[in-house]
């Protein structure tokens, strides 16, 4: 018994020196531009919001609805063990009671201080005493480190429902959840604009007057 069978091997090599290239299988030029999938040319062609709804919330492309809140942050280094299980109870409880659709989403923002450098530039050029600019530019510098360097941290629920009387009631359930030791901030609709623009663009900073920038 052989443990090459020749016939095998022949069969193998006729299919091998065939035709590399099956004509019927050549996509034209043509074809291969009608297949390419259109690229979106606009934010609003793929974003989820796409309507204001009653109440400052939003519409979905989905059919649903989004509406957000601001949570009170805490700084849980400088908190007791009692304080902190007290904290971490509360929300255990929370996501055991609250039956709606929920995201806690962070967002980082960077710090803008143009405000405050503005009015020590102002005081260098008014200052009197030669002696106050060193100061003055000690301080101008520290703005300039803490702009570059350090970040807002803020957080927030987002809740979803199918409807806009769903939301609400989904939203005074979570706030009287979250009214012992986290209490809720409400936002009007210009921050929450902002916080949806912010997390498609997250290197923009926030402007002086509430808004956003690049």
């Amino acid at each position: 018994m052989t443990l090459l069978n020749e016939s095998k091997v022949k069969k193998k090599r006729t299919a091998a020196s065939g035709a590399i290239l099956n004509e019927k299988n050549v996509v034209t030029a043509s074809e291969q531009r009608k297949r390419r999938k259109k690229v979106a040319s606009l934010f609003a062609d793929f974003s989820p919001v796409v309507d204001f709804a009653e109440y400052d919330c939003f519409e979905l492309r989905s059919g649903r609805y989004l509406d957000m809140a601001q949570v009170t942050s805490k700084d849980i280094y400088s908190l007791n063990e009692t304080d902190k299980n007290a904290d971490m109870y509360l929300l255990t409880y929370l996501f055991q009671a609250y039956n709606g659709d929920l995201k806690i989403v962070p967002l980082y923002t960077p710090v803008n201080l143009e405000k405050q450098k503005n009015q020590i530039i102002r005081n260098i050029r008014r200052a009197k005493d030669p002696a106050y600019v060193p100061f003055l530019e000690k301080k101008l510098a520290e703005l300039a480190f803490i702009e570059e360097n350090r970040l807002n941290k803020e957080y927030f629920f987002f809740l979803y429902a199918d409807s806009v009387k769903e939301l609400r009631e989904q939203k005074n359930h979570l706030k009287r959840l979250l009214a012992r030791n986290n209490p809720m901030i409400e936002l009007d609709l210009e921050k929450k604009i902002n916080v949806l623009y912010q997390l498609s663009n997250l290197n923009s900073k926030p402007s002086m007057d509430g808004g956003m920038r690049t």
